[in-house]
Parts: C-alpha cells; sequence; structure tokens
C-alpha cells in the first residue's frame, strides 16, 4: 500500500509530495516489503527497486483499486487492474500439458455450461469458497493434512488456504507466465509449482519461503515446463523432483530431506521415440524405483531407478503403447501395474510379464459420438445489433485441423447443430485397491473395467451431459 501511495503521487503536480514519503520508506525499510532470493534469504527493498521490478503497475494503480472498490468489488486482490506480482497481460496459449490445454480450450467457448454436481451430489454441500485469483484456475490440490488447499493460476500465482475457514495463509509469487502444475512432497514439507516461463519453483510449505528456482533452459529462449512430480521414494539417493519441459525431455533434480534443499544440476531423460515427440505424461511408481515417461507419438518408456549406480535411471522397456497421443499415465498402489489412456479412444493396463515384455489388456471406449443442437439467439437477445457477415468464413477447421464446410447454417434454414465430436479417452484411475480401473471420455462416458481381465463391469453416461469429463 505504501509503494502504491508513492507511486501515485509521483506523477503530475503531487510529484513533490512524493519525496518526503519516498525518504521516510528508505529510512524505515520495514514500510516496503522485502526482497526474498532464490535461497530464501530477505534483503532490504527500495522505491526504485520495487517499481522496476514491478514495470507493469501503472502509477494510476491505486486510483484504479478504490475506484473498484467504491463499485463494490469487495476484494482488495482482484480490484483494479493488477497488484503487485501479477501481470494485466492476457495467459499464454502456448501452455502444452495434456489436461490443462483442455480445460483452457474448454474455458474459452461459449457453448459449456456450469453443471451441478451428480450422482453422489447430494451428498455434498460447499464449506467455504476461496476467492483471489484474476485469472482461472486449473491446478489445485490438498496438502497431505486437508488443512490447506493450494491453487495455482493464470495470474502467474500460488496461493495457500485454510480448508476451514477459507482464509488466505500465503501468496506465492515469482512466477513469470502462467501456472501449469504443482505438487507436494510425501513429507508435506516442500511445494514444486511449474510454469509456462520456463521455471520449476520449490517452496516451503509452513513458511510459504522460497527454497530454489530450477531452470530448464539457463540460455536461450525459454521452454515451459508442463508438469512437475516428487519421487515418494524413502531413502536420499532415489528423492528427486522430476519435470517435463516442452523440448520433450524430462529432468530429474535430487533433493535433500534434511536441508529441504534442491541440486540445481539435473538428470536429464530422454523418453521420446522420435525427435518431434513431446512428454504428455509421467509418473513414478510407489516407491519410486521406476520411472515411466509417456509421449504424444504413443510410447511409453520405463525406467529403472535400482541400476547399477543408485539413483542413476535406467531403460529397461519402451512400448508403442497406442497409436495416437496418450493423455494420461498412472501407476497402480501397488507399483506393478500401469495405466494409458489415449486420444485413440483406448486405454490399457500393462503388466511386467519378465525382462523387457511387458503385456497389456484393453478398454475401448469408443461409442457413437452425440449429436448435440446448438443454442440459437432469440430475436431481440443481441443488445448490441447483428453482427455483420463475414464474406470470407468460407470453411472452418475441426479439431483435426481438417478443413470443413461452414455449418453454420444448412441449406433448408434449419437448426444447425455441433460438429461430431470424436471420441477420445481424456482421464484414467486406479480404484484403490487396484480392483478396478475407471476411464473417462470427452462425451460425458464414466466406465470401470477390471484390469487383470479386460471385462466391463459398469460404464454411465449423461450425468455429466455431452460435456468432457
Amino acid at each position: 500500500l505504501n509503494f502504491l501511495i508513492a507511486h501515485y503521487l509521483s506523477q503530475g503536480a503531487l510529484r513533490e509530495a512524493a519525496e518526503p514519503l519516498r525518504r521516510l520508506m528508505e529510512q524505515k525499510p520495514m514500510m516496503l516489503p522485502p526482497r526474498i532470493d532464490w535461497q530464501g534469504q530477505r534483503h532490504r527493498s527500495d522505491y526504485e527497486a520495487l517499481a522496476r521490478s514491478h514495470p507493469h503497475v501503472s502509477t494510476n494503480e491505486l486510483l484504479r483499486v478504490m475506484q473498484a472498490r467504491i463499485s463494490g468489488d469487495t476484494s482488495l486482490m482482484t480490484s483494479g487492474g493488477t497488484v503487485l506480482g501479477r501481470t494485466r497481460r492476457r495467459p499464454s496459449d502456448s501452455v502444452r500439458n495434456a489436461l490443462t490445454t483442455k480445460l483452457r480450450r474448454r474455458q474459452g467457448t461459449t457453448h459449456v455450461q456450469q453443471l451441478p454436481l451428480t450422482m453422489a451430489g447430494g451428498m455434498y454441500r460447499q464449506l467455504v469458497r476461496c476467492h483471489g485469483h484474476k485469472y482461472p484456475t486449473f491446478c489445485v490440490l490438498f496438502d497431505r493434512t486437508g488443512r490447506r488447499m493450494i491453487t495455482g493460476s493464470d495470474d502467474y500465482l500460488v496461493k495457500v488456504w485454510c480448508t476451514r475457514t477459507g482464509y488466505l495463509i500465503n501468496t506465492l509469487k515469482g512466477h513469470q507466465d502462467v501456472v501449469t502444475d504443482i505438487a507436494l512432497n510425501t513429507e508435506n514439507t516442500l511445494l514444486a509449482s511449474a510454469s509456462a516461463d520456463g521455471t520449476v519453483r520449490v517452496w516451503n510449505v509452513r513458511t510459504g519461503e522460497p527454497r530454489t528456482v530450477l531452470v530448464a533452459h539457463a540460455q536461450g529462449r525459454a521452454k515451459g515446463i508442463t508438469g512437475v512430480k516428487f519421487s515418494p521414494a524413502a531413502c536420499d539417493e532415489l528423492r528427486f523432483v522430476a519435470t517435463a519441459c516442452d523440448d520433450g525431455l524430462c529432468r530429474l533434480y535430487r533433493w535433500s530431506r534434511s536441508r529441504l534443499a534442491v541440486d540445481a544440476e539435473p538428470i536429464v531423460v530422454d523418453g521420446r521415440s522420435q525427435s518431434r515427440d513431446a512428454v504428455s505424461s509421467f509418473a513414478f511408481n510407489h516407491t519410486g524405483s521406476r520411472f515411466a515417461v509417456a509421449t504424444t507419438g504413443g510410447y511409453v518408456s520405463i525406467y529403472s531407478m535400482l541400476a547399477d549406480t543408485l539413483g542413476a535411471p535406467r531403460l529397461v522397456a519402451r512400448m508403442a503403447a497406442h497409436e495416437e497421443s496418450i493423455t494420461t499415465l498412472v501407476f497402480s498402489a501397488d507399483g506393478t501395474m500401469l495405466l494409458t489412456g489415449s486420444i485413440d479412444g483406448t486405454a490399457r493396463v500393462w503388466t511386467c510379464s519378465g525382462g523387457m515384455r511387458w503385456d497389456a489388456v484393453t478398454f475401448d471406449i469408443k461409442e457413437p459420438p452425440p449429436v448435440a443442437e446448438m443454442p440459437v439467439s432469440e430475436p431481440n437477445e443481441n443488445l448490441e445489433g447483428p453482427a455483420e457477415p463475414n464474406q470470407n468464413a468460407e470453411a472452418s477447421q475441426n479439431a483435426e485441423g481438417q478443413t470443413e464446410p461452414n455449418q453454420s447454417q444448412d441449406a433448408t434454414g434449419s437448426r444447425p447443430t455441433l460438429p461430431v465430436k470424436r471420441v477420445e479417452t481424456n482421464q484414467v484411475a486406479w480404484a484403490c485397491d487396484g480392483t478396478r480401473v475407471l476411464i473417462s471420455n470427452n462425451i460425458g462416458t464414466v466406465a470401470a473395467f477390471d484390469p487383470h481381465t479386460g471385462r466391463e463391469c459398469w460404464r454411465r453416461r449423461g450425468a455429466h451431459g455431452t460435456s468432457e469429463v
């Protein structure tokens, strides 16, 4: 607040009034927030340093905040255009994380409506509502105690909330692009946040202080980080922070449980079968002794972390798991089986039968897609007047990039319909006891299968309409 006041006074006729305030802030550094470096050390800050590190905060920011408050916005976290640590620039559209990319694409469409909780929805009630992010939030998880919830948003911020009261505990600042993934270690002491700015920031969960910053490309153009995970291993040699990057590589950084420190030099794992492949998913088993990487080319590579040198990943198997890109990859609870899902509409459970050989059980959830009607506006619904026809829009592209005729209205003038969707596997998961696998697709279907025989146990469709699950 002191910075915003001095920033506002530094313009126009009030410039002379800002000088005494700035001198006072230099004499009393507690009037400004301290700078915290990547090692968690605090440093004194001054007005000039804050102005240089936050160039997106204009001199009129305080005025915009007050105007928003007067107009009824009750939260200073979203009042005005920006606050320290965030930007007015719109989120990046170049994030390749499979799940968050789908969610961002859906968030921008107009025909997706918010659906209530279904099936067991009557058993749930809202406990608290957490409000504070400026842009959409696609990364959410609970800590190991269930007392804190952590969110990562497209406003470049990571926030820690109390699940009992909904109060904000910490705001973690530092990323310069959208947050793509967040992860907690098993000990509940470290939080890692990945961003499209090419960095992974590791934070102390209890204090909120930064522990380290991991940079995939120290030189040249930064590649976005699409995922981050902690290894659940118990011994120091197998404790890793694993990251996936837009360059198609995974990087493993060792970390110390006693020092809460992370090594800056990574072990690079290349799970690509071709140079143009990208990592779409990766996972550790429950002991951290195996590490699996899935790619957009449909390949899965499995590494053993118990090679001749402990903690050095050794490739033990690489198979063409699916015909197209893999969306999700998950180990079973006992670590003996691996579940994969693909946009080709199938999922597979893989079991090692000895040596380099892995046998698969396939589940197919492809089905005839529904034909949904597009909403038609009433004659007086458009208050801004009729839109001008686009004479150049003779064709449009579907999700696969194929050109098809413009279907905004057919020759008979009847109500148009949505293009037929391609049925894809979105998410896969294991039941806690490992006796069932759950698979969802992009037309609202959820199904359960026996992982050993491939028998379909049940299938439900319609609870979510025709929206992606």
